[in-house]
């Protein structure tokens, strides 16, 4: 996955509005980094609508995976990147130790604030990012 992630949402499952999206939603912590989950071209990366920084990668031909939600991008459109490389950073206020011990019941798991859509397309069509990522790719809802 391209940050420590906790999916929330997998591919056209509805919000609690009822709206499906054909990508998966995942909860990070605030000031997470997010990075390249592979080889790729960088096809776009600034903000985009209401998504916050929107990054598109070309992992290979016919292939797109959009990042959404990111607030800082540390990448431009054109760069090539390697699996790995940072590519931004969520938003949200970081916590101090002592709030974030607090908010995950005593320090045993990550405090997890904010969202990061990925969408994986193929050949324009979008696809289960699962597809890309393999089964075991994102722990499940919990």
């Amino acid at each position: 996955l391209p940050a420590d992630a906790r999916r929330v949402r997998g591919f056209e499952e509805a919000d609690a509005a009822g709206v499906a999206r054909p990508g998966w939603v995942l909860a990070t912590a605030p000031g997470a980094l997010v990075a390249a989950p592979a080889p790729a071209t960088v096809r776009h990366a600034g903000p985009l609508l209401d998504q916050g920084i929107v990054i598109v990668l070309e992992p290979r031909a016919g292939w797109l995976l959009v990042l959404a939600g990111l607030d800082r991008a540390y990448v431009a459109t054109g760069d090539v990147v390697r699996a790995g490389d940072p590519l931004g950073l969520m938003g949200g206020e970081v916590p101090d130790a002592p709030r974030a011990a607090s908010a995950t019941g005593g320090g045993g798991g990550a405090f997890r604030s904010e969202t990061l859509y990925v969408e994986a397309r193929e050949e324009g069509a979008p696809v289960d990012p699962a597809r890309w990522f393999g089964p075991g790719g994102a722990r499940g809802s919990e």
